[in-house]
């Protein structure tokens, strides 16, 4: 590990382990999707580069940028989401690791719905309320960032949203956090498109 990244050995294991449980569990493929903690003591934050798969992350690619999106060191650009990551540190103090995946019941039940449905009194519990934002793209534009920021400061208790048609983005104390927050995001929305499902089949029977 070279350069100045070298000193955070600790989060960029973090960061390295969330990556590939995501990508285990497919709810990033390919390429997109971002992560990013923050650095203490420093309006910093170490974020993922642009157009690395989570599996293939390492600290060769995480890139050190302040919250405008400076690079302070690595070799790559970082993630296109990185903006709206600095934006969400410098504005909620309490977010230190923040997970944008694009896992498919998230991403499929935000097409058609402005909330997610809380099948579950430990999804309600944990996550508090779970809107949809539309930014109309699939980097989300800096004009939309006031309504995100102010989304989460207006409910305290809120610790996710999905993007539609991008994906779900968890904010979280630790990346432990984020990542089992996003995993809940992810069940939350699966039993809440197999209810409608069942729903549905329930109502064409005709028996």
């Amino acid at each position: 590990m070279m350069g100045l990244i070298s000193e955070y050995a600790d989060l960029v294991d973090v960061l390295v382990l969330a990556a590939r449980k995501m990508y285990s569990f497919r709810y990033e493929m390919s390429d997109g999707g971002n992560l990013s903690v923050r650095i203490p003591e420093k309006d910093w934050m170490i974020v993922k580069g642009t157009n690395v798969a989570f599996d293939e992350v390492d600290a060769s690619n995480l890139v050190i940028t302040d919250f405008a999106g400076k690079v302070i060191d690595g070799k790559l650009k970082p993630s296109k989401e990185a903006l709206l990551h600095g934006a969400l540190y410098q504005a909620l103090p309490q977010v230190n690791a923040i997970m944008h995946c694009h896992s498919p019941y998230a991403t499929a039940w935000a097409s058609d719905h402005d909330c997610l449905g809380f099948s579950t009194h430990h999804a309600r519990m944990k996550l508090g309320s779970c809107p949809v934002v539309d930014t109309h793209s699939y980097v989300v534009a800096q004009e939309y960032f006031p309504t995100i920021i102010d989304l989460f400061r207006e409910n305290e208790h809120m610790r996710s949203c999905i993007l539609r048609a991008h994906g779900q983005v968890t904010l979280g104390s630790t990346m432990r956090d984020a990542v089992y927050l996003a995993e809940l995001v992810e069940e939350t929305a699966q039993i809440s498109v197999l209810s409608e499902a069942m729903k549905c089949h329930v109502q064409k029977d005709p028996t």
